[in-house]
């Protein structure tokens, strides 16, 4: 690989491009005590010397065995796999370094990495890890990092982007050192210092961005409007069932903010099953008796459909036109649809992200409502709320965040929390067990036997190299043991028309056990689905597991999850015992974000910036906290000389809403 083939496999302009390319975790290489008895898969940090070396290649794999005899003069097995090239070095004779992880069923330590002892990260006892594309190996991008830091003559060229009293106030690192100590770390120390100026850097243009969003939001000035009271107390009453006090407390917020001189910008938080939608329901209601017009996207099409019938059954009985928007809709229907929209004869429009589309115009469009909000882009938000003057914005989300944490993340955002259930809180048990677990087929017979639905998920439709289970599979052996008059598989390959037949016929009862793939993670409500089993549970996110869980229970009675999973992986069963211990979404998502960053959570739908590469939300509170006071600042006094440069700079990323 050459430098021009390096810049383009990393998407990298220049040298800060590359060098903000930044670690995605750094391995300890620390040596550590070999134990006696050593367990599965346990991990070892030793020093030594190879003896009796070993290399055969049966069947074209390369097999290299040695024993490696520590300094503290003990002996211990160990196995390459693949891994040839090492043979020069471990036949030099020289004192290593291994990274090693013990196999109970070969009695042996599988060797990850070998080092030489005056090897910089041998002599750190840091090594930076990198997530590169397959085309790039680890040794040519750290060699192209060390030439390029070992230059002092490009430290002159590198520019901190933040006004010199921040970096002055929080005594930051110059860009140039922190880069350094970022990719080529000394110590703990010294990583952490560098680390805190990309950090900073990062939390400052989140906050900057959110709360520009915000201000845009507040500049649109219109007149009050009031919203008859009385009118939204007898829909409420209408409903045959009764509201929760959250849900309550949420309409008010909502409603009010209808009524005020400036666009709702509001978000509606909630776990799964807490009744987010006959909210978002109410304020469609409302924003009809202001004579404005209504949209609710959802990411799905089995949502949007979903969310459509609720809504006829909810909002016509008060002479509210519904129309529905999805890819099933033929020419002649579509053209009626949009006539409807520009006349102004539709109410509200339910759909995908066809609501979006150009030629969908609205003759009064006063309430725009986006369903799993985190799902859709800055983009797509944006495209919404123009399609009407003065509109209000209402955006849902199933992953629901502390509240010190919201204030945070949801900084450009009014925040409407949903913590409690309908049906009180829901019974439902998780538990990680092994495929060969009894406990699933008993658990399927009891749920057969009480006539309740199953929810049966594989993470992906076909057997490929991987082994994970597919849809496929799993159908085949649930069929020969149940029989297809009560089982049927659904995933995203299968014609739209034919899924609709499929949920049709799980959601009335007709099947009872329903394999997919996570088509089912958002739109299938089954009141009465008392089991899920996800096979190969590892594979999925939490939220995505807490998600799915969230299809059962929903009617207060007792609800079984299931997560099945055999391997050996520490942080997968971090994860699912997690998901085994609680049901409560507010800890659950602080989980996920201390355990992947800030990743997209608040991605391209909050802040324009797709992903925090060094910053965590759940982890530097403090720090986005700081941010948030300092972004307000430099948005109050844009004219600033520093100010103004820092603005610059962020504009050129992207092209977002920076006064």
């Amino acid at each position: 690989m050459n430098q021009r083939e390096l810049y383009q496999a990393l998407n990298a302009s220049d040298e800060n491009d590359l060098l903000r390319h930044f670690p995605s975790r750094y391995e300890d290489l620390t040596p550590t005590i070999i134990p006696y008895e050593p367990a599965d898969s346990q991990r070892i940090v030793v020093k030594g010397r190879v003896e009796k070396l070993r290399s055969f290649s049966p069947g074209g794999r390369s097999i290299i065995r040695f024993t490696l005899r520590s300094m503290t003069g003990i002996s211990i097995s160990c196995m390459l796999y693949n891994q040839s090239f090492y043979l020069s070095k471990l036949s030099a004779g020289k004192d290593l370094l291994l990274v090693a992880y013990y196999s109970l069923a070969r009695k042996v330590y599988m060797v990850q990495s070998i080092f030489d002892l005056d090897s910089y990260y041998a002599l750190t006892g840091i090594r930076p890890v990198y997530t590169l594309p397959k085309t790039v190996s680890s040794s040519y991008f750290t060699n192209v990092i060390k030439k390029i830091l070992s230059m002092p003559s490009y430290g002159k060229h590198v520019v901190s982007p933040l006004p010199t009293r921040l970096i002055e106030k929080y005594r930051l690192l110059n860009e140039f050192d922190a880069f350094r100590q970022v990719h080529l770390p000394r110590n703990q120390k010294d990583l952490k210092e560098g680390l805190r100026v990309f950090q900073y850097e990062e939390a400052l243009s989140y906050c900057v961005r959110a709360a520009s969003l915000k201000r845009e939001a507040r500049k649109e000035k219109r007149g009050k409007v009031e919203i008859s009271h009385q009118k939204i107390n007898d829909f409420v009453r209408s409903l045959s069932y009764k509201l929760t006090k959250d849900q309550l407390t949420s309409i008010r917020e909502i409603v009010t903010d209808l009524e005020s001189d400036y666009p709702m910008y509001r978000l509606l938080q909630g776990d799964v099953g807490t009744g987010k939608t006959i909210v978002a329901f109410t304020a469609l209601y409302a924003n009809f008796l202001k004579g404005r017009q209504g949209v609710l996207m959802a990411p799905t099409f089995e949502l949007s459909k979903q969310h459509y019938q609720n809504a006829l059954k909810v909002l016509t009985p008060f002479n509210m036109k519904i129309a529905f928007l999805g890819g099933d809709r033929k020419a002649k229907e579509r053209r009626e649809i949009l006539a409807g929209l520009q006349d102004g004869t539709i109410d509200v429009l339910i759909g995908t992200k066809a609501a979006v589309s150009d030629d969908v115009l609205y003759s009064n469009l006063g309430l725009s409502i986006i369903d799993e909000q985190q799902r859709f882009g800055v983009l797509e938000r944006e495209q919404l709320v123009r399609k009407g003057k003065g509109c209000d914005l209402l955006m849902m989300s199933a992953t629901p965040i502390p509240r010190t944490l919201s204030q945070i993340i949801n900084m450009d955002l009014e925040v409407s929390s949903l913590t409690e259930f309908p049906h009180g809180q829901r019974d439902v048990k998780t538990s990680v067990v092994t495929p060969s677990d009894p406990v699933i087929y008993k658990a399927i017979d009891k749920a057969l036997a009480a006539k309740r639905q199953i929810f049966i998920v594989a993470p992906k439709i076909e057997k490929g190299t991987r082994m994970s289970s597919s849809a496929t599979e799993v159908f085949e052996e649930i069929k020969a043991r149940y029989g297809e008059e009560n089982c049927q598989l659904l995933h995203g390959k299968i014609k739209k028309e034919e899924q609709d037949h499929i949920i049709e016929r799980f959601v009335s009862g007709e099947k009872m056990i329903l394999v997919s793939t996570t088509v089912i993670e958002v739109g299938i409500d089954v009141s009465k689905a008392a089991l899920l089993i996800v096979y190969d549970a590892n594979y999925f996110g939490l939220s995505s597991l807490h998600q799915l869980r969230g299809r059962i229970g929903r009617s207060g009675e007792f609800a079984l999850c299931l997560l099945v999973y055999d391997g050996d992986d520490v942080e997968a069963k971090e994860k699912l015992e997690v998901l085994a211990n609680t049901n409560d979404g507010f800890k659950i998502s602080e989980f996920d974000l201390k355990q992947r960053g800030g990743g997209s959570y608040g991605g391209s739908s909050q802040s324009g910036k797709s992903e925090f590469r060094v910053c965590n939300f759940a982890t530097e509170q403090k720090m986005f906290l700081c941010a948030k006071e300092d972004a307000e600042e430099i948005l109050s006094h844009p004219e600033e000389e520093e100010n103004a440069r820092y603005l610059k700079t962020l504009n050129a990323e992207k092209d977002l809403f920076l006064s």
